[in-house]
């Protein structure tokens, strides 16, 4: 079955690029309003296709990335006992994990979003809405 040429017009276009831009906005001021992370070290920028100008009409979410730099993971396993010693003599434990971090993004999201800032499995989406575009 061929693909109708109006399809093929429609599919070539980007997508809603003033939803996109009025969605992240929204998400980026809500991340930004404050929460328990406010003074840490932290960015807000796009990811995916609407962040690379490759969003198509109709098909297309709004991937935003909050990236904290205040913390980090590390792993030892590899290193002799002497080495994982100076290690653990030249640093601190986190007291701000990733768990704390991502429970107060979700906060941050329910304040502006309600019950359409959902916490997933690996991100926290925000439900479309109005002229809200959806968003994780």
């Amino acid at each position: 079955m061929a693909i109708p040429e109006s399809q093929l017009d429609t599919w070539s276009h980007q997508g809603s690029v003033t939803q996109s831009r009025d969605t992240y906005k929204a998400i980026r001021n809500a991340l930004n309003s404050g929460g328990a992370y406010a003074g840490k070290d932290y960015e807000i920028f796009l990811q995916g296709s609407y962040g690379n100008d490759t969003n198509v009409y109709s098909e297309s979410d709004v991937d935003v990335v909050i990236l904290l730099h205040d913390t980090y993971a590390f792993d030892l396993t590899n290193l002799p006992a002497l080495e994982q010693g100076a290690f653990n003599n030249g640093t601190e434990n986190a007291t701000y994990r990733h768990a704390d971090f991502k429970r107060d993004v979700l906060r941050a999201l329910e304040k502006s979003f309600g019950s359409d800032a959902v916490d997933g499995n690996k991100a926290i989406a925000v439900k479309a809405n109005g002229t809200r575009r959806k968003a994780d």
